[in-house]
């Protein structure tokens, strides 16, 4: 292992974004041989055996017999390397031992580029803060690792296998359902905020087009629903835990829903076709959308 180290100084939205954001230096990490720590995890820390009892979030994996660190103390920490990342950037101190990669606004970050591997090549600590970090060839190639570091506690993945298990029954396709209400109503203007009622006309075309198959439907939602907003269909319903409706989406067999990287990430995980509805009545074709599984696989 090399002397070489990244942090993660600064973090970005909800659980669907810090999961890429982290995945996508895992990757980096695993491919140059160096130590990764993300005390910017820290709100979900303790969902994933990997770093519930690790202060830092780190990988590799510190292994240890401590009890989870406060969320305060966890909390400090964050702040801690998000200023010192800035006081570093600002004040130009410490350069034979750090260099601070900041990224403003949709400015990004090659994770296979020169900066980034010459950085870590000479022996320095990247001070990383920004957003588009990223290597899509790097997540590919490292995704096996990267799926095992956020393996969730056993807790939660016992209530999915449960959820999954009965959504099963019976039937030969799981349609996995992302209802976001929320924060999507003002979102982006409130663009990808559509009426329960467009989701049921969704659900229904992607029934009808696998005539000779079962299809039930796994529905995961922040927003009011009604007993009769699906009526005919067979519909089951996630933990409504954060990261259990999420992992559940990761066993379905097709997933729809607004752009958010946490369905993104589901698909991810599970190598889970998904289809973005970028419109409220966007026509879902399910053949095309079934294909990308064995394009991925």
């Amino acid at each position: 292992m090399s002397s070489s180290q990244i942090i993660i100084a600064r973090s970005y939205g909800q659980l669907g974004n810090r999961l890429f954001l982290y995945a996508h230096f895992i990757a980096a990490a695993h491919e140059y041989g160096v130590s990764l720590a993300n005390p910017c995890f820290a709100e979900y820390a303790h969902l994933f055996p990997s770093t519930a009892s690790d202060l830092w979030c780190r990988y590799p994996v510190v292994e240890s017999d401590a009890s989870q660190p406060s969320a305060r103390r966890r909390r400090y920490l964050s702040q801690a390397a998000y200023l010192g990342g800035r006081l570093l950037g600002v004040t130009g101190a410490m350069k034979s031992r750090y260099e601070v990669i900041r990224l403003r606004g949709s400015e990004a970050c090659d994770l296979e580029g020169g900066r980034f591997g010459n950085s870590l090549r000479s022996g320095r600590t990247i001070l990383a803060d920004g957003w588009l970090f990223r290597s899509e060839p790097l997540l590919h190639k490292h995704a096996a690792v990267v799926r095992e570091h956020f393996q969730i506690q056993p807790a939660h993945q016992q209530n999915v296998d449960q959820v999954i298990s009965k959504a099963r029954q019976g039937v030969d396709i799981v349609v996995g359902v992302h209802i976001r209400h929320g924060d999507y109503a003002t979102y982006l203007g409130g663009k990808y905020f559509y009426p329960v009622s467009q989701y049921a006309a969704a659900m229904r075309s992607i029934e009808a087009q696998f005539p000779a198959q079962r299809v039930a439907f796994l529905v995961c939602s922040n927003a009011k629903i009604h007993p009769n907003d699906f009526d005919g269909l067979n519909v089951h319903y996630g933990p409504g835990h954060i990261v259990e409706d999420m992992y559940s989406f990761a066993q379905a067999d097709l997933l729809i829903g607004p752009p958010s990287t946490y369905t993104h990430w589901a698909s991810f995980y599970g190598n889970v076709p998904l289809v973005f509805m970028q419109s409220a009545d966007q026509a879902i074709n399910v053949s095309e959308a079934m294909s990308q599984r064995s394009q991925a696989a």
